[in-house]
């Protein structure tokens, strides 16, 4: 079991520390050649994110090959945090992405120790302002609806939601396409352009980004990757508590030689 727990606990924080490092330089060389627009969103939690992942598993590396117990502990101290603080944002997913749990949850607390509008708190947060403003940027700067001159079936059931909700003008505008570029007005639809409609554009920097019906493909997209971010958030949690007891077994046997830990 020890040889298993040190051996499990130096592969592990290897492979760990590489990405970690490959993804802090990959984040540096992003911030010194000038980001997008799309990539400024992920740029500073990405440089955060690889400087702990690198930090922990190099303490874990060093605490698998050495008999330093101040390390190991420190090292275990991080671990635990770690899960205290997956465990905290999964559930934090759950309720901003479930409508009946969010709307349980909303403003309870104590005195002024409440929590916020959790049911609508995706939309509050990525659909207003600033935000709002640096995601429309980030579509227009990306290759989203730029279909080039294929055939693009444009129902609901052949595109994802903000493709739908954004590339193209709402259904009900009875607009018809061209190509996959241009959309034409049909003279009997002339004179009810309201809305959505009227704030379409044939302009490929423009089209619907402004369009209530892309915030509404905005927030089905982003509550469909975070659902799918719970999930793999609740097996780090399993990797994680493997990770722990393992570093557990580490610590109780730190103080026997190096030499022997693999025979």
């Amino acid at each position: 079991m020890p040889r298993l727990s040190n051996a499990a606990v130096i592969t592990t924080n290897t492979i760990l520390a590489l990405i970690g490092l490959a993804t802090l330089c990959f984040s540096i060389y992003l911030f010194i050649e000038g980001p997008s627009q799309c990539q400024r969103f992920i740029q500073n939690p990405l440089i955060v994110t690889a400087t702990l992942l690198f930090f922990i598993s190099s303490l874990g590396l060093i605490a698998a090959l050495y008999d330093s117990h101040i390390i190991i502990t420190i090292y275990l101290f991080f671990l635990f945090l770690s899960i205290l603080l997956i465990l905290v944002f999964s559930i934090f997913i759950f309720l901003v992405t479930n409508a009946s749990a969010g709307k349980a949850f909303s403003g309870k607390g104590i005195g002024n120790a409440k929590t916020g509008d959790l049911q609508n708190w995706i939309g509050n947060h990525f659909l207003q302002g600033k935000n709002w403003e640096g995601i429309k940027r980030c579509m227009a700067d990306s290759t989203i609806c730029r279909f080039g001159s294929r055939h693009v079936d444009f129902d609901a059931k052949h595109l994802s939601n903000v493709k739908f909700g954004c590339c193209r003008p709402p259904v009900e505008c009875g607009f018809k396409p061209k190509n996959v570029t241009f959309w034409t007005v049909p003279a009997t639809s002339k004179a009810a352009i309201t809305g959505d409609c009227k704030t379409w554009s044939n302009t490929q920097s423009e089209l619907c980004y402004g369009c209530e019906s892309c915030k509404v493909g905005v927030y089905k997209g982003v509550r469909r990757r975070w659902r799918i971010l719970l999930v793999f958030n609740l097996l780090l949690i399993l990797l994680v508590v493997l990770l722990y007891s393992c570093g557990c077994c580490v610590r109780n046997n730190n103080r026997v030689p190096w030499k022997r830990r693999f025979l």
